[in-house]
């Protein structure tokens, strides 16, 4: 507990009231006086005869950025991209900002469309059910150098679209 919280428990005690409570605190912590509210839950937590020590800083579930918290948001990912954020969050009992920092910090994520894809990757890791694959992507579909014409291939294209022509001639008549 913290000596201002201390003060006020003492003086409610006492029987003090708020507005005295208040003015007591001010004038031994200027500048540090806790609020009017908090005040009143103490005095009426001390008349139902609960508990009124301070209470934070003593939640022990917190979770933190470690290797092996990261590592675990990494599988959970690379079982299943279409993972929302609400889904992790309830997983792994961490804050969304945490999840959302995993995810687009350390693992380099970012989501397209309804899945967790990797930012600026070359190689994308693709999931398939017995082996993992590595695949060359293009960043976009012109990086590639145009094929050569071949001639047979035009000669051929175009007779498939003159006899796709006739075809459709005779259909219709």
């Amino acid at each position: 507990m913290t000596r201002i919280h201390d003060l006020t428990v003492d003086l409610a005690k006492a029987g003090k009231t708020c507005k005295e409570i208040k003015e007591i605190v001010e004038a031994a912590y200027p500048g540090q006086s806790l609020a009017r509210s908090t005040i009143f839950r103490i005095i009426k937590t001390m008349k139902e005869g609960g508990d009124v020590s301070d209470k934070r800083g003593l939640d022990t579930t917190k979770t933190v950025r470690t290797p092996g918290f990261i590592d675990a948001v990494r599988i959970a990912i690379e079982s299943d991209r279409k993972l929302t954020i609400s889904q992790l969050v309830e997983c792994h009992r961490a804050s969304r900002c945490t999840i959302l920092k995993i995810l687009t910090e350390d693992l380099g994520l970012r989501k397209k469309g309804d899945s967790w894809v990797p930012v600026n990757s070359k190689k994308t890791k693709i999931p398939t059910e017995d082996i993992k694959c590595e695949v060359d992507v293009p960043d976009d579909d012109f990086d590639h150098e145009p094929h050569d014409k071949d001639d047979d291939f035009e000669k051929n294209l175009k007779e498939d679209i003159k006899h796709e022509i006739m075809y459709d001639k005779n259909n219709l008549a």
